[in-house]
């Protein structure tokens, strides 16, 4: 579940609404006068079963508790997140002041540019030399705002001193350390090479500094800040961006150099993870973007074994996210993105900056004929072990039988073949080894104290389910920009979900999928993931249009049967509906019959 989720399954509609009106119990639901607009006759409808609420008067507007608490406290998403996070003890992850982060955005950017001018000095004379031996033109050395820190150990502060900012945001920036004992401030980052590091929208949000002599360690990076951190961050995505998306496909490397050499090169769609194994931030980043991950990493870096526990991580990362995409869908309409992830064998001895400068046709190979993550793994963690020996046989079954398991009944089988043809053993010999496994582990948990399940409410059922048509319809509004126009006119209320409503209205006013970003709460960011990872059914253009039209008008239909069973609910049971919403119900009905599914026409 989402914080959000968490925070619903905690809230009933009516505790949420009979602070600010009185609730009277009328059959199954309650009324009121409506505390929006000042009316005699009640109009205003709470619905326990759906959790909702409802004016049919002259506000004609309702929702759920989200939308409740954002009307009446007069507040935007974001803010009823927060009220209603307290409300019901739901721990929310600190977010970044968007006023600090301008401000660190500004430090960060200003020491880019000193450090950008020291290269061109004297001073920078060796960084000069390094970045000559390595082969980078001027173009890359300016794209990257590559740099250089002086050794001094006191430029960048007096430079920001100079420029109006404080040592205070500096240090809070990572940019200047401050001993604890004599109170002296002195630059983090000297005698340098300097890599500003951005985040998606060209900010500069930390650095990578290499050690231009033998000092270690070689590479150093900003220390974790409100606006860094290296588990979130892609070096060079923000120059990836359109190409990534346009072809479906990302490579990652590992190191600055790297990344710089590809778009150097023109392979533009590359990023480096920054010698990490890739995190499930990154991997959420990606997904918005890409259907194919190629992971060219350089065996030389760290070894043979760490490069292999590397590759073990990304995978799990991404199964486990796809295991969670695919539980919170169950629709005929959707299937989840399979996220097809490979690994570019480099030749011995040659790091990506290497090889692409040396053959950049080699390159082009090697990446085109990219092995599936398996198929790669299965041979290599095979001969990390020795096979003449039950022990080692079983060793290797421990690395990899995991990993096949999370993948599909029929791609399960075939890596299951290839793994017992790599240790030598029989397939039911395998899986036999594989039975005992799971049987010792049952024991286990068996023996293991108990926990109780945690409890489940109706109104947690109620709230957090995925709505299928919902998010296929903004999937393919995502996917399609051009089918907006068919939306413009449809009324945002008519989404059942709040997460929903947002993306909707947002994505609207917006032209590109980063501006949705930046304009959407960013506890929406995991639900935006989610539905940009919808795999939409092939069509023509048409009948994109016509599903589209049609799945809208569903949408408008549930809306007004809904309505009809607020206003059913409110009166007294086996009665008729009251006679002061008699004209309502005309209408509702009316509109029923008009958004049936089957006669819908084009918003």
């Amino acid at each position: 579940m989402s914080v959000i989720d968490h925070i619903k399954a905690r809230l009933d509609i009516v505790d949420v609404v009979s602070p600010y009106v009185a609730l009277q119990k009328s059959g199954r639901g309650f009324k009121a006068n409506c505390p929006f607009h000042n009316e005699r006759t009640p109009s205003f409808v709470v619905n326990p079963d759906h959790q909702s609420w409802r004016c049919f008067g002259a506000c004609a507007e309702g929702g759920g508790a989200f939308d409740f608490v954002m009307k009446a406290e007069n507040m935007d998403f974001g803010q009823a997140l927060h009220l209603l996070a307290q409300r019901t003890g739901v721990q929310l992850e600190k977010r970044g002041d968007p006023e600090k982060s301008d401000i660190l955005h500004s430090i960060n950017r200003a020491a880019a540019n000193f450090y950008q001018e020291t290269l061109k000095t004297e001073e920078g004379r060796q960084a000069r030399g390094y970045i000559d031996s390595r082969k980078l033109n001027d173009s890359s050395v300016n794209k990257f705002m590559l740099g250089y820190s002086p050794a001094s150990g006191d430029g960048l502060t007096s430079h920001l001193k100079l420029h109006d900012f404080k040592v205070e945001q500096a240090i809070e920036a990572g940019l200047v350390r401050q001993d604890e004992e004599s109170g002296r401030t002195y630059d983090f980052f000297r005698g340098r090479l300097m890599f500003p590091i951005f985040d998606r929208r060209g900010n500069v949000v930390g650095f990578g500094g290499r050690a231009l002599d033998d000092s270690n360690p070689k590479y150093i990076n900003t220390s974790a800040t409100s606006i860094f951190d290296k588990r979130n961050t892609l070096y060079a995505l923000n120059f990836a961006l359109d190409d990534i998306r346009g072809q479906r496909t990302a490579v990652v490397v590992e190191g600055y150099m790297d990344a710089i050499a590809a778009h150097e090169h023109g392979y533009t769609n590359v990023v480096a993870s920054m010698g990490t194994a890739l995190t499930e931030e990154q991997v959420a980043q990606l997904r918005t973007l890409a259907d194919k991950f190629i992971l060219a990493l350089d065996p030389d870096t760290a070894g043979q074994e760490a490069t292999l526990r590397s590759l073990e991580s990304s995978w799990r990362v991404i199964q486990s996210n796809a295991v969670q995409q695919r539980q919170r869908s169950q629709s005929a309409l959707s299937q989840w993105k399979t996220t097809d992830l490979r690994v570019a064998a480099l030749p011995e001895g040659l790091d990506p900056d290497a090889l692409i400068r040396k053959d950049a046709s080699q390159w082009e190979e090697i990446v085109a004929g990219a092995a599936p993550l398996l198929e790669f793994l299965i041979p290599n963690v095979a001969a990390r072990f020795d096979l003449t020996v039950p022990h080692g046989k079983s060793q290797v079954v421990d690395v990899i039988w995991p990993l096949i398991a999370a993948l599909d009944r029929l791609d399960r089988e075939q890596h299951a073949q290839a793994l017992a043809d790599a240790i030598g053993v029989s397939l039911e010999a395998l899986r036999a080894s594989v039975g005992n496994q799971r049987a010792s582990r049952r024991q286990s948990r068996r023996a293991a104290e108990y926990e109780p399940p945690p409890e489940v409410t109706e109104s947690a059922l109620a709230e957090s389910f995925a709505d299928p048509i919902e998010e296929y319809i903004l999937a393919l509004l995502l996917d399609k920009p051009d089918l907006k126009e068919f939306a413009e006119n449809f009324d945002s209320q008519y989404f059942h979900s709040v997460e929903n409503r947002e993306v909707f209205t947002n994505w609207m006013s917006c032209s590109k999928i980063e501006e949705l970003w930046d304009s959407v709460d960013e506890s929406l960011h995991p639900h935006l993931t989610h539905l940009t990872g919808i795999s939409l059914m092939s069509m023509e253009l048409n009948e994109t249009e016509r599903a589209l039209a049609q799945m809208l008008g569903r949408l408008q239909n549930r809306f007004h049967k809904i309505d009809q069973q607020n206003i059913l609910i409110s009166g007294p049971s086996g009665e008729p509906p009251p006679r002061e919403l008699g004209e309502r119900i005309s209408e509702i009905n009316a509109n029923i019959r008009e958004s049936e599914p089957t006669g819908v026409r084009r918003q």
